[in-house]
């Protein structure tokens, strides 16, 4: 694991209780969404203490608090461990999300602002230029990079259609999607690759959301999300059969 860049982790210590906690807390949850500790990794509280500059037993509270948030696993008699999705796991989130996002998409076409409308349209155009460099990219340390980089695109993307509903419970799904970046390294660079065109399907929703058509941004999202599900679940299972 990296050293500590984070300011706010190296005086940690010197923070009132709950301060400390949610340094803890967000220290760790950003290495793993950061995708700096694989999938599967064990975590050692005591190197996290020391790394960020609290006590064991304040990494175990956040620890635990990130159990709750689906990040990590605690295995009983062996530690905890960075979630890993399994291929059940990933059609799970693709079910709820197929009942949801179609809805939400359709319900913020009738209450889009023009400023979250300018935000899709800059997501869709970062997202896009992550797309252009898979193709360049062969290392797998990059390839990693980007991953990453896309799937915390995907989230703002998502979710600004989510909270562009106007319904903040289904904006709070969007944490959900942070799960899209628990799969292996090894199975990332094997398909990345190969990939769907999102960028494209994005661009499409942004556009039935400035028509103000309900029905097409809800369709157009169901597609997006079961083109999606359709590649990313059939490589989950090949990647887990080969294990």
């Amino acid at each position: 694991m990296p050293p500590v860049r984070s300011g706010a982790a190296r005086t940690a210590s010197s923070q009132p209780l709950i301060s400390q906690l949610d340094a803890t807390y967000q220290y760790i949850r950003n290495q793993i969404v950061r995708g700096e500790v694989e999938p599967g990794a064990k975590l050692s509280r005591r190197k996290l203490a020391d790394e960020i500059g609290v006590s064991p037993a304040l990494v175990q509270h956040a620890l635990g608090q990130l159990e709750k948030a689906g990040l990590v696993e605690c295995r009983p008699r062996s530690g905890t461990y960075v979630r890993e999705l399994t291929a059940d796991e990933f059609a799970n989130l693709c079910d709820v999300r197929e009942l949801v996002e179609p809805y939400a998409a359709a319900r913020a076409a009738e209450r889009i602002t023009l400023t979250q409308l300018r935000l899709l349209e800059t997501s869709c155009r970062r997202y896009q230029a992550l797309e252009s460099q898979i193709s360049v990219t062969t290392a797998e340390l990059e390839l990693w990079r980007i991953h990453h980089a896309l799937i915390e695109e995907e989230q703002v993307f998502h979710g600004a259609i989510l909270a562009a509903a106007g319904n903040t419970i289904l904006s709070g799904l969007v944490q959900s999607l942070q799960l899209l970046g628990h799969v292996r390294r090894s199975f990332v660079s094997n398909s990345l690759g190969n990939d769907p065109q999102v960028a494209g399907e994005h661009q499409q929703i942004v556009q039935a959301l400035k028509a103000r058509n309900p029905e097409l941004a809800g369709a157009q999202m169901r597609q997006h999300l079961q083109n999606g599900r359709g590649v990313l679940e059939a490589r989950l299972r090949r990647h887990s059969g080969s294990k």
